[in-house]
């Protein structure tokens, strides 16, 4: 028997290179997107249930009877999808490679991948393609059709949150602290931003009381910046010589009646407009502004988390799906053990989990923005590094 030269055995092994489109590629990017979609439906339908249930009758009765009804139901799961599927597509992209690295093992075929001589690294590309494709995904969601859909929601008065977060109307009375003082006020959302039955009330460095301005109505100027009070009276610490009248119940108190007066807020009528709205419902371009803003009374932490946070779920399902081939190529190589299936899924659980955890973390100001929206994303490329080093290890032992 004549044995083949080393010329031919090195030929040989050139052979087998990285193919970004080549067939392996294709088959195993077919079942990743095929049991993901599968795995998203699941928690789809669960968590639409939830969500519709308790407000079912509320949105059937904007549709007359009949088709209409159903129609509005139908029309109003699909406003509601975004928003549910967006934090739920990293993790059902975990469990939706798991699910085809189980049945790639199971059936054989890993075995004939290694015997192939492809490399773990080589075997990666279907796993990157579809994080690739699925961020996209999930940021355009997260980033834009999400705040849309809430956006028709509010308009319509659609469904609870629809209802309770309605633009239209006046706000609440709602105070609002200042940098120098407090504010009491109705709000017209607009865009432009309009403020009802207002009263600020202006402090020194001490705290003592300075300036009381009450009006029924104030509009903001845009050219300076300062907003115009209309038919209302206002009291000065300083002065002494003005007509006294009633204010603050049996206390009398020295207030000049006027018919306009400028004053300088410390507020961002963007803001204003977006005043009482979790940032979820925020369009990503105003959660950049407001982050970026210095004149606004909420913490910056909650709009900066949720922008780094949209930011970065462009990259979690690649991560997610990376790390789950990974953890298959080395966990279950041979054979699919229990306790294996139940570790790697426990570790897509866990990444889930302390998506949600940096997102509290950062809105509440116990980590910074950046740190809360990166650090999953950072841990789940590190941690397959890791892995692939394992792997590699294994197959040159192998």
């Amino acid at each position: 028997m004549t044995l083949p030269s080393p010329e031919v055995i090195t030929t040989a092994r050139r052979r087998i290179v990285l193919a970004p489109f080549g067939r392996h590629t294709r088959y195993m990017l077919s079942g990743y997107l095929r049991n993901v979609f599968t795995v998203l439906s699941i928690l789809l339908a669960i968590a639409l249930t939830i969500d519709l249930w308790p407000q079912f009758q509320t949105v059937a009765a904007h549709g007359s009877s009949g088709l209409l009804a159903f129609w509005s139901v139908v029309r109003f799961a699909g406003l509601r999808a975004p928003g549910l599927i967006a934090p739920l597509l990293p993790f059902a992209t975990f469990i939706g490679v798991v699910w085809t690295e189980v049945a790639h093992t199971q059936s054989g075929e890993r075995m004939l991948v290694w015997n192939s001589g492809r490399a773990p690294l080589d075997c990666l590309t279907p796993a990157l393609i579809l994080g690739l494709l699925l961020g996209a995904a999930d940021f355009t969601m997260d980033a834009f059709l999400g705040p849309a859909s809430m956006g028709i929601q509010m308009h319509e008065r659609l469904g609870r949150d629809g209802e309770a977060l309605d633009r239209g109307t006046l706000s609440k009375p709602a105070w609002i602290a200042l940098p120098d003082g407090l504010l009491k006020a109705s709000i017209q959302f607009g865009p432009p931003p309009v403020l009802h039955d207002l009263a600020v009330f202006r402090r020194d460095a001490d705290g003592r009381l300075l300036e009381v301005d009450t009006a029924p109505i104030a509009l903001l100027d845009a050219d300076s910046g300062l907003w115009r009070l209309s038919n209302g009276q206002y009291w000065q610490a300083t002065n002494t010589q003005a007509p006294r009248v009633a204010f603050g119940g049996a206390t009398r108190q020295t207030m000049i009646p006027f018919q306009q007066r400028d004053v300088a807020l410390s507020l961002n009528p963007l803001w204003l407009s977006w005043y009482n709205l979790v940032p979820q419902y925020i369009p990503l371009s105003v959660l950049h502004r407001l982050a970026h803003s210095d004149d606004i009374p909420d913490p910056h932490g909650q709009y900066a988390t949720r922008y780094y946070v949209v930011i970065a779920e462009a990259f979690l399902p690649t991560g997610m799906a990376l790390l789950a081939a990974s953890l298959a190529m080395l966990f279950l190589a041979y054979g699919t053990s229990a306790p294996a299936l139940i570790g790697i899924v426990f570790a897509g659980y866990t990444a889930h989990f302390a998506i949600k955890a940096g997102l509290i973390l950062g809105q509440n100001g116990f980590i910074p923005p950046l740190l809360a929206g990166f650090t999953v994303p950072v841990l789940l490329f590190a941690a397959t590094a890791a892995v692939l080093a394992i792997c590699a290890r294994q197959a040159r032992g192998r």
